[in-house]
């Protein structure tokens, strides 16, 4: 029974990572209609309507007070947590897709897959820091040659492009510079989730979080609507439509339930390693969605910082 258990957990984390998987096609595609501040805000704004209607569901149901699959939704919390609560939804409800959305304005999804394929070693690097851990060397070693192979492949990619014009060079830059915002961004936002996670659930931490920061994703998202774009042209462009509910529902809404239920009930050492399948499922989902091409760098250098971010991760954990 238990093996059974754990199975059906293993399985839901890896549903939550493949529709974490999409998320960088998904918003390359709408990105064709929306400025990349825009999206940021539609795919809050729509991630806070179906919280906001799953709270009201389950205080019609009453199931606040059950323990259902792990989703324990309060609204009482003190204001240190309110505040915490706030910051983690700049970090990672603005502040994580916001400069993801900007980079994939200049660079590839398929190439972002890459650069972000080091993020589990980030989230680990601020964690120590943070925590004042003290792993052995070694950590610090894969972490460091994680950087360092990533920066290869950038350079690489740079001087592939012998034609590139001045343009291209920025946009290059640009795109780059976004992603290591997003890693920071996402390293200190999802480490100070992990800390409150000790008293609030995972759920209702990327629930009320998006709650409180919902006035700027509303806001913005009204404010940034182009005007020659009506409600009917947006209908009528299904794919970027689709895309905006894909954001929100699927993965930022659903795929953190799922990954905080996954997580708290399969064991986070071992439910977190399907994180590294992550960005090969990216680079694959952007070439079938949009045909981006897919060089055998990407693919090598990919398998190799994955490769050194597992060994870093568990060097970690050592005692």
């Amino acid at each position: 029974m238990k093996k059974l258990s754990n199975n059906f957990f293993f399985i839901i984390g890896f549903l939550a990572i493949l529709l974490f998987a999409g998320t960088l096609p998904a918003t390359k595609l709408v990105l064709e209609i929306y400025s990349p501040l825009h999206v940021t805000a539609l795919r809050a704004s729509c991630a806070t309507l179906f919280a906001i209607i799953f709270f009201i569901y389950l205080k019609l149901k009453n199931l606040q007070k059950r323990d259902y699959m792990s989703l324990k939704i309060s609204a009482r919390f003190k204001i240190n947590e309110i505040y915490e609560l706030l910051v983690i939804g700049l970090l990672i409800v603005f502040g994580f897709p916001g400069a993801v959305a900007f980079a994939l304005a200049e660079v590839s999804s398929a190439y972002t897959a890459v650069i972000l394929s080091m993020l589990p070693l980030c989230l680990s690097a601020a964690a120590v820091i943070m925590a004042k851990e003290k792993p052995p060397l070694l950590f610090w070693f894969c972490s460091f040659t994680a950087a360092a192979l990533v920066g290869i492949f950038m350079v690489n990619e740079y001087t592939m492009g012998v034609n590139l014009n001045k343009l291209d060079i920025q946009r290059f830059v640009l795109g780059n510079f976004w992603l290591f915002v997003a890693c920071i961004c996402a390293a200190v936002g999802y480490t100070k989730s992990a800390s409150l996670n000790k008293k609030i659930s995972g759920f209702s931490i990327i629930s009320w979080s998006l709650c409180l920061t919902s006035p700027i994703s509303f806001l913005l998202s009204f404010l940034l609507w182009p005007k020659n774009h009506s409600i009917q042209n947006a209908i009528e462009h299904s794919g970027s439509l689709l895309g905006i509910i894909y954001l929100g529902l699927l993965s930022m809404f659903i795929g953190n339930c799922l990954w905080s239920i996954a997580l708290s009930r399969g064991g986070i050492a071992k439910i977190g390693q399907i994180q590294f399948l992550q960005p090969f499922i990216t680079i694959f989902i952007s070439y079938w969605l949009l045909s981006e091409l897919i060089k055998k760098e990407m693919i090598f250098f990919a398998c190799a910082v994955t490769v050194v971010v597992i060994l870093g991760q568990r060097q970690r954990f050592l005692d």
